[in-house]
């Protein structure tokens, strides 16, 4: 199966490691596109450039392919070929299932087959929040999903 994701792999973390793990164990290729500098920018955090990212992510690919075929490539926008090319899925996590169905519409208005949907639950950190690329850049957690700093506290408590 031709399986395909894409982002910003900003700060690698587990929960990247999650999406590819799972990218190569139901896929026997996999593309992944990966956000152009200019897509990045404008990202609430500090994005290292493109070709560390792609440095990065593929040393990751390396270590999780099991010697499975993987191409990454610049994107321009968000649906990138995934839009028009020859895959049989797409891996999304959780949080951005709506941008995986947008595909599939797009997918249909050009006459191809809809793509399915294959998604991943978010990883969390130690503090039962998810694990992101901003959290990990902050220093809030480690790219494990260790605490290095305290979270902003959600409970307020007042004085009269």
């Amino acid at each position: 199966m031709k399986v395909c994701l894409g982002g910003t792999f900003s700060h690698l973390h587990r929960g990247h490691e999650a999406l590819l793990a799972m990218a190569f164990d139901v896929g026997d290729e996999v593309f992944i596109g990966l956000a152009s500098d200019a897509m990045a920018d404008g990202k609430c955090h500090d994005v290292p450039s493109f070709a560390l990212r792609k440095k990065e992510l593929a040393a990751m690919c390396d270590r999780l392919s099991g010697g499975k075929t993987y191409e990454i490539t610049e994107i321009e926008d968000e649906a990138g070929p995934a839009a028009s090319g020859d895959f049989d899925a797409i891996l999304v996590s959780e949080e951005t299932l709506d941008g995986a169905r947008r595909i599939n519409e797009l997918r249909e208005v050009g006459g191809l087959k809809p793509l399915k949907i294959l998604a991943i639950g978010l990883v969390s950190a130690s503090d039962g929040r998810p694990i992101s690329s901003t959290r990990v850049c902050s220093g809030e957690v480690g790219p494990d999903g260790t605490l290095r700093r305290s979270s902003p506290s959600r409970t307020r408590t007042y004085r009269a």
